[in-house]
C-alpha cells in the first residue's frame, strides 16, 4: 500500500472578472464575466526522502452567479481524467536521461471541512520514487515537469533537488542523548536559558526554518477527580525557532538560530487547554537509554524556488502593500519546487524543566508530569 504522505497546501483560487459595459438602442447591459480562459496551477515539491510525491494540480474558473459557490464544487477547480496527462522527466544539463514518471491521480479525504474550497475529498496526483526499486530521484538532476491538457495546452517547470546531509547539524549534536533544559528553578526566581542551535546549510539550500517538535500524550477523564479514563490521544505541537537564510547556495556555511527556554512555555500555556479532566505526559520514556524522549529539533530546507514563493508570500509589515505574485510554472500559475528536513530526533529534557513545566504559574493547570519512574514528577 502506498505510503500517503502529502501536505495540505491549499492553494487559493483568484475568479477573474472584466466590467464591459456596451448600448444596445435604449438599453444599458452590464456583462460581468469576460471571455475567459481556464489557467491551470499547480502546486508541488519534490522530496527525495520521500517514497511519494505528491503534486495539486486544478485550474481557475468563472462562472455566472456567486463564486464562493462554486469553489465548494470539485469540478470548478478539478480537471476530468481524460483532458489532463501529467508526468514530470529528469534532465541533466537540460539533457532527458530518459528516466519518467507519469502522475497518477487518486482521491484523498485529510483536508479540512471548514474553508472556501470544496472537502474534505479532492483531487491529488501522485508518482512512485521508491529507493528499493531503483525510482528514487538524482541529486544531480533537475526535474522538469510536463502537463497536456486537451492534447494541445503545454504547461512546463523545472526544479532541482536539495540533497539531504547526514551529520550536518552540530547542536544539538547527533547520536548523543541531550537533555534540553529550558528553565532553571532557584530559590525565589527563574531563569530561561537560551539554547543555540547550529548547523552547516547544504548546497542548493536558499532557507531553512527551524522547528522544535514537542511530543506529548493526553489523557482524558469522564470526571474532575480522574477516576475514570476516557481516552488517550499521542500529540505533537510545533513550535518555530526561527528562519535562516544562506549567505550563498554553495554549503558548507554555519548556520545559528536561538531558543529562548520561555517560548517553549509560552507556547505551551497559550496553545493548550486547562482542565482537571484532562493530564499529559511529557514524552515517552526510552527503558533502555534511560531518558524521556520528548522534543525534535526539525531543520525544513527549500531550495531557490521554495524560498523565493515564502519570501514573496509572507504577511506584508511596511507602507507598501502591492507586490507582484510569483510563479515558476510555465503556461501556468504556482509553484514546482523542491524540499527536504533533516533533524536531531528524540531529545530529553532536564529536571528543572519539567519541575516548572508542573509548578510554574503558566502551565501548573495543563497537569503535566514525566514518564521518567525515577522523577519526582512521576506519572504515578
Amino acid at each position: 500500500m502506498q505510503e500517503k504522505r502529502f501536505r495540505n497546501f491549499t492553494l487559493g483560487f483568484t475568479a477573474f472578472a472584466t466590467l464591459i459595459m456596451g448600448m444596445v438602442s435604449c438599453d444599458t447591459k452590464v456583462d460581468l464575466n469576460a471571455p475567459y480562459m481556464s489557467v491551470p496551477v499547480v502546486f508541488g515539491l519534490l522530496d527525495a526522502e520521500l517514497d511519494t510525491q505528491w503534486v495539486k494540480i486544478n485550474r481557475t474558473w468563472l462562472g455566472e452567479g456567486d463564486q464562493t459557490q462554486f469553489a465548494l464544487i470539485a469540478d470548478s477547480s478539478e480537471y476530468e481524467n481524460h483532458r489532463l496527462q501529467a508526468k514530470f522527466i529528469e534532465v541533466i544539463n537540460d539533457i532527458p536521461t530518459g528516466r519518467e514518471f507519469p502522475l497518477k491521480d487518486t482521491i484523498l479525504e485529510n483536508k479540512e471541512e471548514d474553508g472556501a474550497f470544496f472537502a474534505p475529498e479532492y483531487k491529488a496526483y501522485y508518482a512512485t520514487t521508491k529507493q528499493n526499486e531503483g525510482s528514487a530521484l538524482d541529486f544531480v538532476a533537475d526535474y522538469k515537469l510536463e502537463l497536456v491538457i486537451d492534447s494541445t495546452t503545454e504547461v512546463e517547470a523545472v526544479t532541482d533537488i536539495i540533497e539531504a546531509q547526514v551529520g550536518n547539524i552540530i547542536q544539538p549534536p547527533v547520536g548523543i542523548d541531550i537533555k534540553m533544559n529550558f528553565a532553571n528553578v532557584g530559590l525565589g526566581n527563574v531563569t530561561y536559558p537560551p539554547y543555540t542551535f547550529k548547523w552547516n546549510s547544504t548546497e542548493g539550500a536558499a532557507r531553512y526554518d527551524a522547528v522544535l517538535i514537542v511530543h506529548y500524550i493526553e489523557h482524558f477523564w469522564a470526571d474532575n477527580f480522574q477516576t475514570v479514563l476516557d481516552s488517550t490521544k499521542e500529540r505533537t505541537m510545533e513550535i518555530p525557532i526561527g528562519t535562516v537564510d544562506p549567505n550563498n547556495s554553495n554549503g558548507g556555511e554555519v548556520l545559528s538560530t536561538v531558543f529562548n527556554g520561555f517560548s517553549f512555555y509560552s507556547n505551551m500555556s497559550s496553545r493548550l487547554e486547562a482542565s482537571p479532566r484532562i493530564t499529559r505526559e511529557l514524552g515517552v520514556w526510552d527503558d533502555e537509554g534511560q531518558i524521556a524522549r520528548a522534543f525534535d529539533f526539525v531543520l525544513m530546507v527549500a531550495n531557490t524556488e521554495l524560498a523565493t514563493y515564502l519570501d514573496v508570500s509572507a504577511p506584508v509589515t511596511n507602507i507598501i502593500q502591492e507586490r507582484p505574485g510569483y510563479t515558476n510554472v510555465n503556461g501556468g500559475l504556482g509553484l514546482w519546487a523542491s524540499r527536504t528536513t533533516q533533524g536531531v530526533y528524540g531529545l530529553g529534557y532536564s529536571t528543572d524543566t519539567i519541575e516548572y513545566l508542573q509548578e510554574g504559574d503558566e502551565t501548573a493547570d495543563l497537569n503535566f508530569c514525566t514518564p521518567n519512574p525515577f522523577s519526582d514528577y512521576y506519572c504515578d
